[in-house]
């Protein structure tokens, strides 16, 4: 017959494992609920980063315009599409405009929203009448765009925006870079 401190040091035993098993599950239920908090928050901030770049969706930067003192920007743009791009827009077209930056000594580039995409589309497909010129034309990407972009452009050598969506050409296959996984998922 077994001894009672067997049996009790058996009980012990058992309360002991029961606990350690009920241990398990708790931190496997707390382990999946900090899992599904942490997709949300990454859900969330990739839609506030599509939201912010959406916001930008009319806007363009021009480079390598010169700086003129008691400048109005709107003319600036109005003076440059018509001169460069052979593009006649008014001062109803832009919605704002200002300089960048704080370097006195370098030439600023110049944001440029306009009252709609249309407007924006039109000028941008014209940026090619810009090659050769010191003059850049592109799109209003935030900074998390910029640098997945530049990401894409060393990797693969090329690499462009349309309607602010980054694309790059690999093997005569175009496709849209959207994360740094679809940098890493696209073999060369």
């Amino acid at each position: 017959m077994p001894d009672d401190r067997v049996l009790r040091t058996d009980a012990m035993v058992l309360k002991t494992v029961e606990a350690v098993l009920k241990s398990e599950d708790l931190i496997l239920a707390i382990s999946k609920m900090i899992a599904e908090k942490i997709d949300n928050k990454i859900e969330q901030l990739a839609n506030a980063y599509q939201q912010k770049q959406y916001s930008r969706r009319n806007s363009l930067r021009i480079y390598g315009l010169p700086l003129v003192s008691n400048e109005n920007t709107d003319d600036t743009v109005i003076r440059f599409c018509k001169e460069k791009l052979q593009l006649e827009i008014k001062k109803e077209m832009i919605d704002c405009s200002h300089r960048l930056g704080k370097d006195e000594n370098r030439s600023k580039p110049l944001l440029v929203k306009f009252v709609n995409r249309n407007i924006k589309n039109e000028i941008y497909r014209k940026k090619s009448k810009l090659k050769g010129t010191k003059l850049v034309i592109r799109e209003d990407l935030t900074l998390k765009n910029i640098q997945l972009m530049k990401s894409a452009r060393d990797k693969f050598n090329t690499a462009w925006t349309n309607n602010c969506n980054i694309f790059t050409k690999v093997n005569g296959k175009i496709y849209k870079i959207g994360s740094y996984s679809d940098i890493n998922n696209i073999k060369k």
